[in-house]
């Protein structure tokens, strides 16, 4: 990802992968995950909890399975399901590891600059 502002109508681009990209648009406080070409709106609440779902998948247990390596996901604010493969859901925590360091970061900043405005 370069350092330059990535803007769509879907919003401000936050972080992106090779299939995933998060947006987060200002206007209407919802973020966008564009995933493998599907678009989910989240509020930010709903995305932590999205986030902390793709976070407690235990990976070793998918690995050591002879069953697929699929996770089912509910995503109750849409009722919609994700059956993520094991690199879906890599990606995904690269994503939202990603973000979230640029959404940290991004509010270090403006509390500098507020701080240094006053």
């Amino acid at each position: 990802m370069t350092t330059e502002t990535v803007t769509s109508s879907l919003g401000v681009l936050i972080f992106s992968t090779d299939n995933t990209h998060l947006y987060q648009c200002d206007t209407t406080e919802q973020f966008t995950l564009v995933f493998f070409g599907q678009k989910v709106v989240f509020r930010f609440c709903e995305l932590i909890v999205f986030k902390s779902k793709i976070r407690k998948i235990d990976l070793f247990n998918l690995f050591n399975t002879d069953v697929p390596d699929i996770e089912l996901i509910h995503l109750p604010h849409c009722d919609r399901f994700f059956a993520l493969s094991t690199l879906q859901i890599l990606e995904l925590r690269e994503l939202f590891s990603g973000s979230f360091a640029m959404m940290e970061l991004n509010s270090i900043i403006q509390r500098r600059i507020v701080r240094k405005a006053l």
